[in-house]
């Protein structure tokens, strides 16, 4: 059966926008920006659309602002974040996505060009997501216990769906599980230039992998850099599956992230049964915020317990 816990985000720090971004966005959104206040709620995310009222998302609230950017300031602004080459960033432009310094990611969308099925460019810009990243502390002990007491025996994978905070709280187990009095050795590998963001700490045990493709930092991590503990986010395909399954026959243990509602939703997926089958992870987690704010639940279903669901037929399997 899952287990339900409840924790509150102690340690969430008073944020102002980074100079990084500040410097990216026209100078009417940044002065309606300046009056927003640190006690008013951490800003965790900044919606701009095309012809349409930017937002931000506060501890998971939509806040609308009075600010209109044209197409023509969202197309300057990708060409900043670009460093004026879009060409050579066009891998990242054309799966949704660019990374900023400080670990912030931008989501994009608009006119896709396609060919052979595959996404090769994205003009006229509509929309950017840009996602500030979060900077905690004391946040996760409950997966930090697991890992412990699983001692390199298994894994475990958090999930929910998008934006609930599972980027943050995997950043939040690395950094504790890389410190105090018992260190582990910490791989991360971060495709996407996000996940090491706050990791700097000179005390801490981490290897950060930058840019590395998953399969391959996956392999570097546990054999070249023989780390006790790999944490990477965002898991979910076939090929992945098969990258976590060659790293799992070094004996390193996983902390990873996939999008899911339960976790009957994930072993669905073809690829993360395969790891489950694998004996990849010893619990899942799925997170959920209370109201909204920094109060978290966390659902725990161990193995043993999906195990049992899934011979019965899977009907059973829940992450509630």
């Amino acid at each position: 059966m899952a287990t339900v816990i409840r924790e509150r985000e102690a340690c969430a720090q008073a944020q102002t926008l980074p100079e990084v971004l500040l410097a990216l966005l026209p100078w009417r959104l940044c002065r309606e920006l300046e009056g927003w206040r640190p006690a008013q709620g951490r800003i965790e995310e900044l919606r701009l659309r095309r012809g349409r009222r930017a937002a931000l998302t506060v501890e998971g609230r939509t806040c609308l602002l009075d600010t209109v950017l044209s197409g023509d300031e969202l197309e300057a602004m990708v060409r900043q974040m670009c460093d004026g080459s879009l060409y050579a960033h066009r891998d990242a432009i054309a799966k949704g996505y660019l990374s900023l310094p400080g670990g912030i990611r931008v989501g994009l969308c608009g006119r896709a060009s396609v060919e052979d099925g595959q996404v090769i460019g994205v003009y006229d810009i509509a929309s950017l997501n840009i996602r500030l990243p979060g900077r905690h502390r004391g946040f996760g002990a409950l997966v930090c216990r697991l890992l412990r007491e699983q001692a390199g025996c298994g894994g475990v994978l958090i999930y929910a769906p998008p934006g609930v905070g599972k980027t943050t709280l995997l950043r939040c187990v690395a950094a504790q599980m890389a410190s105090g009095d018992d260190p582990w050795r910490v791989a991360v590998v971060d495709t996407r230039g996000e996940l090491g963001f706050s990791l700097e700490e000179p005390s801490l045990t981490v290897d950060v992998l930058t840019g590395y493709p998953r399969a391959l930092g996956l392999e570097i991590a546990a054999r070249t850099m023989n780390a006790q503990l790999i944490v990477c986010d965002e898991l979910g395909g076939v090929e992945e599956a098969e990258a976590v399954l060659a790293a799992q026959n070094c004996g390193v243990p996983l902390l990873a992230s996939a999008h899911g509602e339960s976790v009957s939703g994930l072993l669905r997926r073809t690829g993360l049964l395969a790891l489950h089958r694998a004996r990849v992870f010893g619990a899942y987690v799925g997170i959920r915020r209370r109201g909204g704010g920094r109060d978290y639940e966390y659902t725990v279903t161990d193995r043993e317990a999906t195990d049992g669901n899934l011979q019965a037929g899977g009907n059973g399997i829940t992450g509630r």
